[in-house]
């Protein structure tokens, strides 16, 4: 791959809150002070949840705190025809099958590869498909978190019965058209890495370097997320919002909640050791509101 470039690739099912913001903020730092690229992505293929006016809303947020990428935005549903291109490819492999159970039919924990028998049939449209991950590595090599071993996920869904596709095929295509070297991104994703990492070394691409940094969390301990309608951030005082991250990061000599947000990225990236101190920070509990 070429040079550094990294990316932010929000989901357009809500407005941004503080822990999107933080997130935003990490992966533009680590981007800045390697001196590489910078995408936004709008993860957009949930066309039930997904709205225009989150796109927007999320855009406009972006700007307002001063993100701006280093190229156009782009938008998973416009990748369709090279997602069903990739999942072509995986079944040329005879790595895929059509699954027919449903979650009330299973146990909890990994797929038990009930419908394995069934690789290499014709894949049906109102089934669900699964990708046989018998040779999946399952151990991260991560730049931020401890190096560690992934519970197995069992075979996997890469295009549900709805037809959507999957999220860990979209992103392991998309990281490849970008061509994004690092993912750098909160840890609540890090079991999603070698799912991601499996359908890209299938594909035959080249896999990018992956970090996983704390995520902020609520007074209930649960991550902050649009889910658990987390409180949007006013967009129109960046610096307020940069405050509160500062403070949860115990910095010092920080610029003040009425600066302009390019003073504070311009803080932010001069730290180098900020992901350390987001580290420290989330294993004092100060990353908790």
């Amino acid at each position: 791959m070429a040079q550094y470039r990294g990316r932010f690739a929000p989901s357009a099912t809500g407005p941004l809150h503080l822990g999107s913001i933080l997130a935003a903020l990490v992966s533009y730092i680590h981007a800045k002070q390697h001196h590489g690229e910078w995408l936004i992505r709008i993860d957009d293929l949930d066309e039930k949840r997904c709205k225009q006016i989150h796109v927007d809303s999320i855009l406009e947020c972006l700007d307002a705190f001063g993100f701006r990428p280093s190229g156009s935005v782009c938008r998973q549903t416009d990748r369709i025809t090279d997602y069903q291109n990739a999942l072509v490819s995986l079944d040329n492999q005879r790595r895929l099958y059509p699954c027919t159970c449903t979650r009330k039919s299973l146990p909890k924990g990994p797929y038990p590869g009930f419908c394995r028998h069934q690789i290499g049939q014709t894949l049906i449209a109102e089934s669900a498909v699964r990708i046989d991950t018998s040779d999946m590595d399952l151990t991260v090599d991560d730049l931020i978190a401890t190096s560690s071993i992934i519970q197995p996920p069992g075979d996997f869904i890469v295009k549900r019965r709805d037809g959507l596709f999957a999220y860990q095929l979209a992103c392991a295509v998309d990281e490849q058209i970008d061509g994004i070297t690092h993912v750098i991104r909160g840890i609540d994703l890090l079991d999603s890495t070698p799912m991601q990492r499996f359908i890209t070394q299938c594909l035959g691409y080249e896999s990018p370097t992956y970090g996983h940094f704390p995520v902020l969390v609520g007074a209930d301990g649960a991550k902050l997320s649009k889910q658990t309608f987390a409180e949007p951030v006013d967009w129109t005082r960046p610096g307020e919002t940069f405050a509160v991250i500062a403070r949860l990061l115990l910095l010092n000599d920080t610029p003040g909640p009425t600066d302009h947000a390019h003073v504070w990225l311009d803080f932010f990236v001069s730290l180098d050791n900020l992901i350390p101190k987001l580290i420290k920070a989330s294993h004092a509990n100060t990353l908790s509101l």
